[in-house]
C-alpha cells in the first residue's frame, strides 16, 4: 500500500484484538492486487446494540488507482466481530479479483444488444 493503513472505531472503544485482525486481513489484500493507493477500515458498532448485540457494522473503502472499492459489511446477528471483520475482508477480496480481472481484460465483455441484433 502506498499510504497507511486507515482504522477507525466507531462508538465503541478500539480493540488490540480487532487492530491486529485488521492489519493482518489488509496486508493479505495485496496478494489480490499490488497496486493499492490506500484503505481504510471503519469498524462501527450502532447505537442500539439491545436489538443486535456487540456485532460491528464493518466498511472498508480500498483506493486503487482511478477508483475506489467500497464494501459495507452489516451483521446479520450472527457471530461476532472477528467474523464480520473477516466476512468483510473476504468481499474486499473478492472485490479486488474481480478489479484486476477487469483491469487486465480477463473477464469476457458481453456484447451490447446492438451488435447481437446485428449478427
Amino acid at each position: 500500500m502506498d499510504r497507511p493503513l486507515d482504522l477507525i472505531f466507531r462508538n465503541m472503544k478500539p480493540s488490540i484484538e480487532l487492530q491486529t485482525l485488521v492489519y493482518e486481513r489488509a496486508e493479505r489484500l495485496e496478494q489480490f492486487y499490488q497496486h493499492i493507493v490506500g484503505c481504510r477500515v471503519t469498524i462501527e458498532l450502532q447505537n442500539h446494540t439491545h436489538r443486535t448485540g456487540n456485532i460491528p457494522d464493518v466498511h472498508i473503502d480500498i483506493q486503487v488507482p482511478g477508483q475506489d472499492l467500497v464494501i459495507n459489511h452489516q451483521h446479520n446477528h450472527e457471530g461476532d466481530a472477528l467474523t464480520a471483520i473477516h466476512k468483510a475482508f473476504d468481499a474486499a477480496a473478492l472485490k479486488l479479483k474481480e478489479y484486476k480481472e477487469r483491469k487486465t481484460g480477463r473477464v469476457k465483455q458481453h456484447e451490447s444488444a446492438q451488435e447481437a441484433v446485428m449478427d
